[in-house]
This record gives C-alpha cells, structure tokens and sequence, in this order.
C-alpha cells in the first residue's frame, strides 16, 4: 500500500482551504443570472439582481423558494391593483346606502279554466232548469261512425251542420222526448247551444255536446254532470237559419235577447 507522504497531505489540505474559500463565488455565479423581482406603485417590475448581492448573503437567496417560482406578471399585477382598489376606494363609499336591486315582477297568465265569452240569461228568460249527463263528441268515426268521405258527415238528424262556437252558438244532441229539437239551452261553461241532433245512446237526462276535435273533448269538458237552462223549448225543427240568427244577436248583445226568442219559433 502506497503511503501517503506528509507534503501531499500539506497540498491536500491547502486545495481544499481554497476551494471552500471561493464557495461565496460559486454561489455569486450561479444565481447571478436568475431573475428576480421588485415591486412599486406599478406593480411588480423584472430586474436581474446585481452580482455583488447574491455574492454578499448567497444564502439568503438559495434558502427563498418564492425565486424560483413561475409568477405570471399580468395576472399578479392585476390582484395586486384590485386589492389596492378595495383598499383606498371602498372605505370612501362604504357609508352610501346603494338601491336595493329587486327582480322585476313577472305576471303569470291565469290558466284558462274553459271561460266562454257570453252571459248567462236572465232570470226570467229561464223556462226551468234541469241537471242532465253532459257527454262531448265530434262528427269523427269514434263519435258517428262516420268518415270525412260519408255523405252525411257532420250532419245532424235537422239536417243543419255540426258547428261549434262558444262566443255565439254551437249544437248538441239530446232525447227529443225530454229536449225537442230547435231547443235552446244556455249550459255553463259550454255556452248556448240548439238541439239539433240524436242519437240511439241518447235517451232521458242525457246531451252530447259537439266539439271540432277530440282533443277539444278531453282537455275542455269530457263528461260530467251539469244544470242547463231551458230559454225555449223547440218545435222540433231546426235551421241553418235559426242558428245563423241566433248566432248574430248572441254575437251582438253576448246573450240571446228576449224579443227576439218570440220571433225565431
């Protein structure tokens, strides 16, 4: 084994007295390049640290980690504006009484409940009232057994046509025993209406009330039971004519007046 001779060791240990000797510089040299960052009234500003202070306190800057993180200049200097604003501007603003914001009011439509737009007769225009089933159809193949291509289609036993309107007068089918056709009725929510149809499932305290579509029947009515009015009994006729003069004053005064009752039987 080869022995180490005390010269060498001298050099050894004088090598290594100068190599720790010049650590400051190493360090100066190795962070002499990384940037750094100052701040002011603008915000923070990018600057490259001299060399004398990174050789001066090496370890004061080796032992802070915020330098080597990566910071994204806008949006620090924009948060550092913004609590700078909070800080000198809303104290002086903090005494006002600021407007309540309140939410316009929506109106909500009031859901239609089959309002029809005429009046109810008078009191003594009112033969007798009677409470009866109330059934709706249409002049389809489900209520008649008749198609659109059927001669006979929305035709009534009268011989006037189906028709449905609640603003002046529409048709219905009732047992010519209790409601002799040309009848004129007022039923609530349905409107005023002639007898002007029959049917073989009509019989006693029974009407059916025509609708244009079978959604109409559904959604507006159904079946339930229901009082009508009696205004004026038929004579067991009805015409185009008798539902077109009907239809004219009811538009008119929005009920059936009482001269003219006399007038079309």
């Amino acid at each position: 084994m080869m022995k180490v001779k005390t010269w060498q060791r001298i050099l050894l240990c004088v090598f290594l007295i100068g190599l720790f000797a010049d650590t400051p510089n190493l360090y100066a040299s190795a962070f002499s390049m990384m940037p750094s960052y100052t701040e002011d009234n603008n915000g923070p500003n990018l600057m490259i640290a001299s060399k004398n202070d990174y050789y001066l306190k090496p370890l004061k800057y080796a032992s802070n980690p915020e330098m080597f993180m990566i910071v994204d200049l806008n949006q620090k200097k924009t948060e550092q504006f913004a609590a700078k604003s909070q800080d000198e501007y809303l104290p002086k603003f903090g005494a006002m009484a600021l407007p309540a914001v309140t939410k316009p009011e929506t109106k909500v439509p009031a859901k239609k409940q089959g309002a029809i737009a005429v009046t109810a007769p008078k009191r003594d225009q009112v033969i007798h009232t009677l409470k009866v089933m109330a059934t709706g159809y249409t002049a389809g193949y489900e209520s008649t057994g008749k198609h659109p291509s059927h001669p006979q289609y929305g035709i009534t036993y009268s011989g006037v046509k189906v028709r449905r309107d609640k603003n002046t007068i529409s048709t219905i089918a009732a047992d010519p025993r209790v409601f002799p056709l040309g009848t004129i009725l007022y039923i609530p929510d349905y409107g005023y209406a002639v007898v002007a149809d029959v049917g073989s499932a009509i019989k006693g305290r029974k009407i059916d009330l025509y609708f244009d579509t079978t959604k109409q029947v559904y959604k507006e009515w159904g079946k339930k039971e229901v009082e009508v009015q009696v205004i004026k009994v038929g004579n067991g006729k009805c015409s185009e004519k008798l539902l077109n003069t009907l239809g004219k004053a009811i538009q008119t005064y929005k009920s059936v007046p009482a001269s003219l009752l006399e007038e079309v039987i």
